[in-house]
């Protein structure tokens, strides 16, 4: 017996075949909010993706790093929000919101430790 392998992607193919809901990835969903944020918040220098992200797990959050100019200086505080699929949000978030100088002390160092967890600074998420 042949084993398939389904990926994300895949299975949003199929569903959309066959008239089902289609859901982004955690990815894509990090890309469209990361546009949205750029396009309101005009001090807004840099968006990253912190890693790991895990599409399997619903309640593992999307986290994004986003250094504003003109953030108060406070460290690591994230603020939470919950996911909210009536309104296109499927996925809990994360947003870790720091300075351009708290940011360089960061990318020193690669990562960003809440809790127990260590999260990699990730790919940038740019505005289009």
């Amino acid at each position: 017996m042949t084993k398939i392998e389904w990926t994300s992607s895949a299975i949003r193919d199929v569903k959309a075949e066959f008239g089902g809901v289609v859901n982004k990835s955690k990815l894509e969903t990090a890309k469209s909010l990361a546009n949205a944020h750029f396009q309101v918040e005009p001090n807004l220098k840099r968006i990253y993706l912190m890693q790991p992200i895990n599409d399997q797990d619903p309640n593992d959050p999307i986290k994004l790093l986003e250094v504003v100019e003109g953030t108060i200086e406070r460290g690591i505080e994230p603020v939470s929000f919950a996911a909210d699929p009536a309104r296109g949000m499927d996925y809990r978030l994360m947003i870790i919101e720091i300075s351009p100088a708290e940011y360089e002390s960061v990318r020193t160092v690669g990562k960003v430790r809440l809790g127990n967890h260590d999260w990699t600074i990730g790919e940038e998420l740019l505005a289009r």
